[in-house]
């Protein structure tokens, strides 16, 4: 193996890059990299960034992989079953109030019953969020909505998912991934308003909005 001297006497360039190496004042990376001896058949690593998984996984949902792709075909095309139990405390009606709590301040969550169909209430929940400027990403009865224009949080990302209690009965859950809670809470009263038709109200319900 040959020295670096004599790689420095065969070529000039190297031979001044390597002297600047041992003065006082070194010669700084960055410079390094300049310089056109360096540079020759120099090919810089390509970094690659992880996949920010955040919003509570709700963008993890929508990954675009083969892997996904085999999995969604294999998925049953019906909303997630919910039992009884987990409808305990739950509100009927997709009420404003329940929004609200007097020692948090306003939640990041809200639910809803309805009698129609899931492919309609997705089809309802979409037609009511475009106009609002948000973007759609669906999966099965999973949805996505993305708000294009930033607000004081950055843009708000909000989740719904449909979940089947019984044949002609589903619960909508509504909840804010990213962004700013006041935001979210403006979205859901939007929404409510779009979606008169299809939260399904009980006498108790009628009672109080008379």
């Amino acid at each position: 193996m040959q020295s670096p001297v004599y790689y420095a006497l065969v070529n000039p360039n190297l031979s001044i890059l390597m002297n600047m190496c041992f003065i006082f004042q070194r010669i700084t990376i960055p410079e390094i990299m300049k310089d056109e001896w360096f540079k020759k058949n120099y090919k810089p690593p390509v970094f690659y960034e992880k996949e920010d998984a955040d919003l509570d996984d709700v963008q993890a949902l929508f990954k675009d992989s083969e892997e996904y792709r085999v999995t969604e075909k294999k998925e049953e095309q019906q909303p997630t079953a919910m039992n009884a139990f987990e409808l305990i405390s739950m509100s009927r009606g997709l009420k404003l109030d329940n929004l609200f709590d007097v020692e948090q301040g306003f939640k990041r969550e809200t639910r809803f019953t309805s009698k129609c169909p899931a492919n309609e209430i997705i089809s309802k929940i979409v037609k009511a969020a475009k106009p609002l400027g948000f973007d759609i990403h669906k999966k099965n009865y999973k949805m996505r909505l993305e708000n294009v224009k930033a607000g004081r949080k950055g843009n708000l990302n909000v989740a719904t998912e449909i979940f089947q209690v019984a044949p002609s009965l589903h619960m909508v859950e509504v909840r804010k991934a990213k962004g700013d809670t006041l935001e979210f809470h403006m979205f859901c009263k939007n929404l409510s308003s779009s979606l008169e038709d299809v939260v399904w109200k009980t006498e108790e319900d009628m009672q109080e909005t008379k």
